[in-house]
This record gives structure tokens, sequence and C-alpha cells, in this order.
């Protein structure tokens, strides 16, 4: 699980993109969104809110097992009776936990004190028409690439190295400057020669008997952590014969098997 809203691969990708070059998870403003339709989701298919919410932890079908188990669809009665396996520690306190976040947000200075709340960031938001390299966008906007990167955490590492654009219709996000106030004039100022109608293309690598990460990341002139990352590898030492592994790269052509 990740960001936020903390989710897995599998169900994040029902709502967003989740892949080697965004990863909506880990943008608070995307899976905000997402969050807020799988519970609409979850509401739809369970017809209540506690059993929704719980829901987002133990899942729609374990919620439906634990209705038609005890035949009732109170969450008190389900936190206390219901004895499925997989409706642990976490899954039978999800709501209750919720209840107990919602009684302090709704009464924080009550029991805090005074407390002053962050005014919401001055930021332009840019959906592009085409592709564009973040090098390219930070330098016509005239910020770093990290002061981009800092505003737009669903964008991987594919892209900040260059070895992929800035995806078309991506929201990206930008501290607001005076002398772009509005997302036309900032895109008309973008280089013809720098916008692309295409993604650069995954070049790819089919494993062999004797080879291993070491071997191919010094191969095409990468890294094991990048290899790993890009094939969302969870060990260094497992790849198998015939396995296609997605290569990073900044463009070049790369001679591949």
């Amino acid at each position: 699980a990740a960001g936020l809203w903390q989710f897995t691969r599998s169900t994040g990708k029902r709502f967003m993109q989740i892949d080697h070059v965004v990863d909506g998870r880990r943008d608070p403003f995307i899976s905000s969104a997402a969050a807020a339709q799988l519970l609409k989701h979850n509401y739809e298919a369970l017809g209540s809110w506690p059993l929704a919410i719980t829901a987002y932890n133990h899942g729609v079908t374990g919620m439906k097992r634990a209705v038609k188990t005890l035949g009732t669809d109170d969450i008190a009665e389900i936190v206390h009776r219901y004895k499925g396996r997989a409706f642990g520690f976490a899954s039978r306190n999800f709501y209750v936990a919720f209840l107990a976040a919602l009684e302090v947000e709704q009464n924080a200075e009550k029991l805090f004190g005074p407390v002053q709340k962050n005014l919401p960031l001055n930021e332009l938001v840019l959906v592009l028409p085409d592709y564009v390299p973040a090098a390219t966008l930070a330098q016509t906007y005239g910020v770093t690439r990290d002061e981009l990167r800092q505003c737009n955490p669903a964008l991987m590492a594919a892209v900040w190295d260059g070895s992929k654009h800035i995806p078309r219709g991506f929201p990206l996000r930008l501290p607001e400057k005076e002398q772009y106030n509005d997302a036309g004039q900032l895109i008309a100022a973008i280089p013809a020669a720098q916008r692309y109608d295409e993604q650069t293309p995954d070049l790819y690598h089919k494993v062999a008997r004797g080879d291993a990460l070491s071997l191919i990341a010094r191969r095409y002139h990468t890294t094991v952590r990048e290899l790993m990352t890009w094939n969302s590898l969870k060990s260094s030492h497992r790849i198998r014969i015939g396995q296609v592994l997605r290569l990073p790269h900044n463009g070049e052509h790369l001679a591949v098997q």
C-alpha cells in the first residue's frame, strides 16, 4: 500500500493510473479523488456508510460475506459477533477508528487549544495537450526540476531522469507565478520542438540463461535499483529465463535483445 489513502496497486488501478511513469497513489489530490470513488462504489454495493467505510479495509466481498453470515448489516453486531478469519484487528476497528478521528477533527480546539490551519497552496494546474520533457517544462516556467517534482509526487523517477516525458493529459501542478496567469499562456510558451505526440517508447530485455540483474544493469548502463523499480521486482535475486524486463533509458537507441 502507498500514499495518503494507502491504496494497494490492484485496488488503485481501478481508479487511477499506476505504472512506471505515473503512480497516482502518491499524489494527495489524485488519490483523494480515487478514494472518494472507491467509497462511493462501496456504498452503492453495500447500502450503508459504516459497511462502506469498513470495506475500505476489508473489501466489499468480505463485508457482504459478514452480512450474509450474521443476517444483519448492523456494524455493531458485525464488529462484536463476526468471526471471519480475515476480519482481524484492523478491519474490526476500522469504523470506530474513523469515528474517533472525526470526533477529534470536529473538536480540535476543545482538545488541543487554538488551531491554525495552513492556507491552500497557490498553484496553477496545467493539463498538457502534448508529451513534454520535465526539463523543458521546468525551464519554460522558470523553476527547478526539484520544485516541479515536489508539486507532482505522482510522477515517477523515469520522468525526472528524462527517460519518459510528462504524460499528455496529466494534471500537472505548478507553483503560481505572476508571468503566467493562465495555463494557455504557459502551454503556448513551450517550444514546438519539445512537444511530442507520443510517449518515449519502452525498451525491453528478455532474460537469458546466465543473466543476473547486475549484469543486465551493467549492459544497459543503469542500476539494479532502477531495474527493480521499473519492473516492480521485490528481490534483486529473482528473475527467470524468458522473463521480459522493461529498461530505463534516456531516449537513446539501445540494442535490445
